[in-house]
Parts: structure tokens; C-alpha cells; sequence
């Protein structure tokens, strides 16, 4: 990288965390929410940091596995659970304490934490996505098909700051389509499909959210078992070919 793209991707960072910061700011002042609001942040806030942590290793072929994290699941509900200030905090609490406990590094920490605050912050408060008293317990088809169009836009709109930001940092080295990869775009239809189950379940009451969490443990033990499987499979093929090798010779 040359100093001056160094400085314009510096530049781009620094001008995202002030904007965070100050959508934050404004998002608390003006949505502040109720009890009920703030009870679900901090239960979403907690559980998207344990996925952060804990993401599913996937076994993908030829020895590979795939990483995908299903917190951007639960941002992704909250946005039509709770308002704007309630959302920025748990997002502001979820992603940096995540960070913290796999250890990434504090740059990346504050480019995900403030382009997390600006897209999912930044849509609810434009849009007004917040619960409203009118909303039904059970929304009809239309409806979650409206929302889950608004869950893509927000995280293409992710996809392409992210890609930004990879073609100021690595110039003429950046990956062909930038952010929109294979792994990233699989994961976020994994986050689509739970997002809707989060938001459904929760507008009927927040004590069925225990259903999306045994969903979650199912499918982690069912993805944890695969894998053992495959990489046991991977080995016995590889000793196998190893004995046949060794008896040709």
C-alpha cells in the first residue's frame, strides 16, 4: 500500500467511527425505548456476542471449513424488536466484547463496531423500523416478506462499505466483487431465514425465544458432529491411500 492510500483508508475509518459515534449519540437521545426494550437489547446483545464467539465451523470439502456466525441474525430482528437507542447499545456492547474475548485486533473492532452502529442505527432511525403499538402479534406473509427485503438491503449495504474499505486498503490487490464472497453471501442467508424466526417468535412473546436458542444448540451439535465425522472420514481415506501407496511399492 502507498502512504496516500494508507491515509485515505485511515481517513475513510476515522470519518466512520465519528459518524457512529454520533448516531449513537443522537439514536439514545431520540429513541430511548422502554424497560421492555432494554430488557430484549440486553438479551440480544448477549446472545449475538456468544455467537460472535462461538461461530459454526463448517466443513466445506478438500479439507476446508467455512466459519459462520449467526449474530448478525439477532441484529437483524432487532431492527423492526426495538428502537434505535436500545439497538445501537447492544450492538455497541456485543461486538467489542466479542472482540475482546477471540482477540481481534482493535482496528478491526472499531470498523466493525461502527459500520455494525451505522447500518443497522442508520436504517432503523431513516426508516422508522422500531415496534410500533399497531404492529400484529402474528405478522401476516407480507409482511415479514417486506422485512426480510429491508435485512438484505442492510446487509448489502454492509457488503459494500466493507468493500470500500478493502479496495482503499489493498488497492489493485483487492478481490474481484470486494466483500461479496462466497462464504459471506451463504452466511447471511443463514442470518436472513433465523432473523425471521427471532422476530416472530419474539413479537408473540420473548419467552419462545428459548425456541430459536434450542434451534441454535441443535443445529451447533448437528454442525460440531459433521464435521468430526468428515475429518474422520478425511483420515481413514488418507491412511487408507497411505497402506496402498506402501503395498504397491
Amino acid at each position: 500500500m502507498t502512504r496516500g492510500g494508507y491515509f485515505v483508508s485511515l481517513l475513510f475509518r476515522y470519518a466512520m467511527i465519528v459518524a457512529a459515534l454520533m448516531l449513537v449519540l443522537y439514536a439514545i437521545y431520540v429513541e430511548r425505548g422502554g424497560v421492555a426494550a432494554w430488557f430484549l437489547a440486553i438479551l440480544i446483545g448477549f446472545s449475538a456476542a456468544t455467537l460472535r464467539i462461538r461461530p459454526l465451523i463448517v466443513p466445506t470439502g478438500a479439507g476446508t471449513t467455512a466459519l459462520y456466525s449467526l449474530a448478525p441474525a439477532f441484529f437483524l430482528a432487532a431492527l423492526f424488536l426495538i428502537p434505535a437507542g436500545p439497538l445501537v447499545a447492544c450492538i455497541a456492547f456485543a461486538v467489542p466484547l466479542a472482540g475482546l474475548i477471540t482477540g481481534t485486533r482493535p482496528h478491526k473492532i472499531l470498523f466493525d463496531l461502527s459500520l455494525s452502529i451505522l447500518a443497522y442505527g442508520g436504517f432503523s432511525l431513516y426508516l422508522d423500523l422500531g415496534p410500533r403499538t399497531t404492529d400484529p402479534a402474528v405478522p401476516p406473509p407480507a409482511w415479514i416478506g417486506v422485512e426480510l427485503l429491508l435485512a438484505a438491503a442492510v446487509l448489502t449495504a454492509q457488503f459494500l462499505v466493507r468493500s470500500v474499505a478493502i479496495r482503499l486498503e489493498r488497492g489493485d490487490k483487492a478481490p474481484h466483487w470486494g466483500a461479496f464472497q462466497r462464504p459471506a453471501l451463504v452466511e447471511s442467508a443463514y442470518c436472513l431465514a433465523l432473523s425471521v424466526l427471532i422476530s416472530v417468535t419474539a413479537r408473540i412473546h420473548v419467552a419462545l425465544l428459548a425456541t430459536v436458542y434450542v434451534n441454535i444448540i441443535v443445529i451447533s451439535v448437528f454442525v460440531e458432529r459433521w464435521r468430526k465425522h468428515v475429518r474422520t472420514l478425511m483420515n481413514a481415506s488418507q491412511t487408507q491411500r497411505v497402506e496402498e501407496e506402501r503395498w504397491v511399492a
